[in-house]
């Protein structure tokens, strides 16, 4: 019997075991993708004159944007969680106030519950903001790490457009059943692969380390070499110091502060690019591009379409093309359509376009999404789980993650107000010229990272280089690997 479930364990493939590991994690994003759109289809479901409760536009706007304030709560535990817990059990805690979000939406009488099912589930979202990319990037070999983060931005979509068929389909309360759903099911599968193995590693856990690394790579020899890379990396580089000398010197090392600021960046860009305005308001905001010439539901599903069509296509284009081109072609298709779609609607505005020309701002608006999808939402998640050190990897993530929460508040609680001043036209310049400027930056700070291990990585923002770690001979080899 022992030896008939062995032979299956053979079997299974390194990669087929890094899939049922990364899906775990795939779930609990889409459920995060559906908490980020769900109120596109709450909020106007509840406008309806036989709604049973009554919301006024403060509480809207409250509504769309409280996730980005309880991430940060989520955010600030994060960090000591992926340490003193580790990876597995942080994404089997977070998905709990997830499920308990859902269930008192559910049963909401009124907007203070409401309020309150918005906070529990932002808070899983910042648990899971700090978790997901570092899980991923540690279960993954290096040859498969690009498209398995870049589920992620599949994540994200998937669930938008998930939420906004139930929410089309079905009473929001239903809907809301459907999409908590997701959590449940992510639970089992978040159960099932070991531990990550540089967590283990980390914690001095050889043994264990070992184990978890073979079940997801296999123990073949180039496989083993990586291992002891693994390894020795950390005997060499865990530091031995007190906790407070330990911050202070973290704060120093290029290959901390280097991450942090590339991360800082990055977030920033993924919010000011609207990625959590649009799903939130896609329906008042196609209304208004449209000119009212194509239905609302109609035009949000348009968008929910080109956002899924977009990152299916990212998950194969981050995995074959390097990281800062997808990242900077994503930038220029942005950029470009924001402005063109703001000019469109400013001439239309001045009667300079006919009316049968009404809907062309739709054009450059989906090439925006299309642009923002394919390398605005996919490349930060990436890099997120591939840039910081081994060391400092929990830290960094929480570090960079507040930055994350506070422009997703910032971003979607302004947005009523920016639409309404500026209107679309104007905001649609402010994310254009903002994603610019973002753009500028990256395009210095940001170093390419495809195929190349977490170690090597690290080496480069510490400013060494293999050989001088003595590595360089088995660097060689995974690089082989990896390129094949």
């Amino acid at each position: 019997m022992s030896e008939t479930i062995e032979k299956r364990k053979q079997k299974m493939s390194p990669f087929f075991r890094q899939v049922v590991a990364v899906s775990g994690v795939v779930l609990y994003m889409i459920g995060t993708g559906a908490n980020i759109a769900y109120p596109g289809v709450l909020l106007q479901q509840l406008r309806l004159p036989d709604s049973a409760m009554r919301l006024t536009p403060d509480h809207e706007s409250w509504i769309a944007s409280i996730l980005g304030l309880a991430l940060i709560s989520g955010i600030l535990v994060a960090p000591f969680s992926l340490q003193k817990l580790g990876r597995k059990l942080t994404n089997q805690l977070s998905t709990l106030p997830a499920m308990g979000g859902w269930a008192l939406l559910v049963a909401a009488k009124g907007p203070a519950a409401l309020l309150a099912s918005r906070s529990l589930q932002g808070f899983a979202m910042g648990l899971q903001a700090a978790a997901a990319p570092v899980t991923i990037a540690e279960y993954s070999s290096p040859k498969y790490r690009g498209a398995f983060l870049a589920t992620i931005a599949f994540s994200f979509a998937t669930g938008m457009l998930v939420a906004h068929i139930f929410g089309t389909l079905l009473y929001w309360r239903t809907a809301a059943v459907a999409c908590g759903s997701f959590y449940a099911v992510s639970l089992i599968l978040i159960s099932i692969p070991p531990e990550t193995p540089p967590y283990l590693a980390s914690k001095g856990k050889n043994n264990e380390c070992r184990k978890s690394f073979r079940w997801f790579r296999g123990n073949d020899e180039n496989s083993e070499k990586e291992l002891e890379v693994l390894l020795n990396s950390q005997k060499k580089y865990t530091p031995k110091v007190a906790l407070f000398t330990f911050y202070r010197q973290m704060i120093t090392k290029p290959e901390f502060y280097k991450p942090t600021v590339i991360m800082m960046f990055m977030f920033v860009l993924f919010q000011i690019s609207g990625m959590t305005v649009v799903p939130s308001y896609t329906v008042p905001m196609m209304e208004e591009v449209s000119g009212g010439t194509i239905e609302a539901y109609t035009s949000m599903l348009m968008v929910d379409v080109v956002r899924f069509l977009t990152a299916v296509i990212a998950c194969i284009v981050v995995n074959k093309l390097r990281r800062r081109t997808v990242l900077f072609v994503g930038i220029i298709v942005s950029v470009v359509s924001l402005l063109t779609a703001a000019l469109l609607l400013y001439l239309r505005d001045l009667g300079y376009l006919p009316e049968e020309y009404k809907w062309t701002p739709v054009v450059p608006t989906l090439l925006y999404i299309f642009g923002k999808t394919l390398g605005i939402l996919p490349i930060p998640w990436a890099i997120a789980g591939e840039i910081f050190p081994l060391a400092y990897r929990s830290i960094g993530s929480g570090i960079s993650g507040m930055f994350l929460s506070v422009m997703f508040f910032v971003v979607v609680k302004t947005a009523p107000t920016s639409f309404r001043q500026i209107g679309i036209n104007g905001t649609f310049c402010v994310y254009g010229i903002s994603i610019a400027i973002c753009g500028v930056f990256l395009f210095f700070l940001l170093p390419e990272t495809k195929g190349k291990t977490l170690f090597e990585i690290e080496c480069h923002f510490r400013g060494e280089r293999e050989k001088e770690l003595n590595e360089k001979d088995v660097m060689l080899e995974l690089r082989k690997v990896e390129e094949g």
